[in-house]
């Protein structure tokens, strides 16, 4: 047999290196082309993509599907072994539906009517008949493993422009001029187990370390574009990872005002680690909380509406289930409620100093304490609530180690409400007031005219014990708003676009865009004005000249107008 060729065997030692961090039984972390074709020349040590996704967001995944589509090679940077973010390795896969009335339309209904959904997101939706937890917040609550493997993996299969490299982070990014040259990352293989038997708060300066531990083997990759060719880059990182790593300016906390550039760097949203439990038939032995409770006084079923019974708590996030039943055998409940999981004593993000200092170093620019304090939170929180069930369900009630697919049974990454943010061109900032009336007769928000995605939902703030929110923003009501091309821009570099929560927006406005439809809506955008700004060669501002052209392209992906009863707006 004829011995393989370097390059033949390096290709194929990545495969296998990626192939262990996979989940199920199909090996796979990305597609490889043959390189006779022309389509994707690769190099162990320097993928070569003409977009690079960065990031482990809903928006992420949205962004690398709809460039690869478009045909261009797409490099997806996901930092965990189940793409999607918030649907699935946050672990709030109960999608967020708008709750707004407009005109005496309800959103709820209209967000999901397949004119108004991008059409892979209005598939994967259909394919979760009626609703799979019969929970109350949503009309889609299930389990992310299954969807992972059922409608996440196929769809990533079939898109041969698309090479997904697991369990890889952000170390370094490489700049010149106006222009993001290379992204530096971090891909890690675990020696055992699956990689998730550890809290992230033990693991994540593990996962930023370009050395081999005893628990993960590491590969250096730098992910560039073709020769003499741009790439275009999409931070749609959870911690906004390349705008800081870039050395661009961003937005980070609270603003002063609407809009505004200054802003109070450590007062944001609070962060929360999902965790599932079971009703079991018989009665189970369980232990007690292994962690000291350290803020016993949040653990609440009262909110500011109401006291809520046992059975609506179980059933408000239910993952597995029947619509209209009160907890039952077999189910599976999600717990992510305020106040008893979340975690408002502390902000997850390090301040702007301290966040600077470490781009020498990189690791993810989070307080690794509050990881820690919100891991632990959580759990005690599962114990107070097992304790407060009936007694007939006290000693069924366990919990659901393998859901969130983590040895600890929580969430793989915390569930994050807010990030870094970009500052778009021309110091463009998407405002709440964007999204919001400005006249009683307003069907719609800012009809912008370079309008690239739509999105419904209010202004939903889970503040900090450490700060208050600014008085203006006491507003929360909104109308069914547009997301304008300006909000996926970066003012320092001509071939970075943002997507999710990263986009240029307010503090207050992202308390409005920050949910799993709006996030999808503004990730295909983005991929899709990537990789049309990649075959011209032209950078976002060029591309903001000739929006027409990327609408043109996006429209045929996703809707940039609503459908709101008959009528098309605007």
């Amino acid at each position: 047999m004829r011995a393989l060729s370097p390059h033949s065997a390096m290709t194929l030692a990545l495969i296998a290196l990626s192939a262990q961090t996979n989940i199920g039984c199909k090996a796979r972390s990305f597609n490889f082309t043959d390189t006779s074709k022309g389509i994707f020349a690769f190099n162990f040590n320097a993928p070569t993509c003409d977009v690079i996704v960065a990031g482990g967001s809903t928006a992420a995944l949205a962004s690398a599907l709809a460039s690869a589509r478009e045909q261009r090679v797409t490099c997806l940077l996901e930092p965990t072994d189940w793409p999607g973010g918030q649907m699935t390795s946050s672990g709030v896969s109960a999608i967020d539906f708008s709750h707004i009335t407009a005109g005496g339309i309800p959103m709820g209904r209209e967000s999901q009517r397949e004119e108004n959904l991008e059409q892979t997101f209005f598939k994967w939706m259909q394919a979760l008949p009626g609703n799979p937890g019969g929970c109350w917040v949503s009309d889609k609550c299930y389990e992310p493993a299954p969807f992972v493997e059922k409608q996440i993996r196929p769809t990533i299969d079939a898109e041969p422009y698309l090479k997904v490299f697991l369990n890889t982070v952000v170390k370094n990014v490489e700049t010149k001029e106006r222009q993001i040259k290379s992204i530096t990352a971090i891909q890690r293989a675990h020696i055992k187990g699956t990689g998730y038997e550890r809290y992230l708060s033990e693991d994540i300066l593990d996962w930023y370390s370009s050395k081999d531990s005893k628990n993960f083997s590491k590969t250096v990759l730098t992910f560039s574009g073709r020769e003499n060719q741009m790439p275009v880059v999409i931070d749609a990182t959870e911690f906004g990872e390349v705008l800081v790593l870039s050395g661009s300016p961003w937005l980070q906390g609270t603003e002063d005002a609407d809009g505004s550039l200054q802003n109070t760097d450590t007062c944001g949203q609070a962060t929360v680690f999902p965790i599932a439990a079971v009703l079991n038939a018989e009665p189970v032995a369980e232990g007690n909380n292994p962690f000291p409770v350290e803020h016993p006084e949040f653990y609440n079923f009262k909110t500011s509406s109401r006291v809520f019974g046992w059975d609506e708590i179980w059933t408000y996030r239910r993952l597995r289930g029947s619509s209209g039943t009160g907890p039952t055998a077999g189910d599976i409940s999600m717990q992510n409620w305020n106040p008893g999981n979340d975690y408002p004593f502390g902000y997850l993000f390090l301040n702007k100093e301290k966040t600077t200092a470490q781009r020498s170093d990189w690791a993810g620019g989070v307080d690794v304490e509050v990881i820690k304090s919100a891991e632990r939170h959580s759990i005690g929180w599962y114990y107070y609530f097992k304790s407060k069930a009936p007694e007939s369900l006290q000693k069924r009630t366990a919990r659901a180690w393998n859901i969130f697919g983590t040895g600890t049974g929580l969430s793989k990454m915390p569930y994050l409400r807010d990030t870094r943010r970009s500052i778009g061109l021309n110091d463009f900032v998407l405002k709440f007031s964007d999204l919001a009336a400005s006249s009683p007769t307003d069907i719609t928000g800012e009809q912008f005219p370079d309008r690239v995605g739509i999105g419904s939902y209010v202004a939903d703030f889970h503040g900090l014990t450490t700060c208050k929110l600014p008085a203006y923003m006491n507003k929360s009501a909104t109308l069914p708003f547009f997301i304008p091309f300006r909000a996926l821009t970066n003012k320092s570099f001509d071939n970075l676009l943002v997507a999710g929560k990263t986009m240029a927006q307010s503090f207050h406005a992202n308390a409005a865009t920050r949910l799993h439809p709006i996030e999808w809506s503004s990730g295909i955008a983005a991929g899709v004005a990537a990789a049309h700004m990649n075959q011209y060669q032209i950078s976002s501002e060029l591309a903001l000249k000739n929006i027409a052209d990327i609408q043109a392209r996006i429209a045929k992906r996703q809707p940039i107008n609503w459908t709101l009863g008959s009528r098309v707006y605007p």
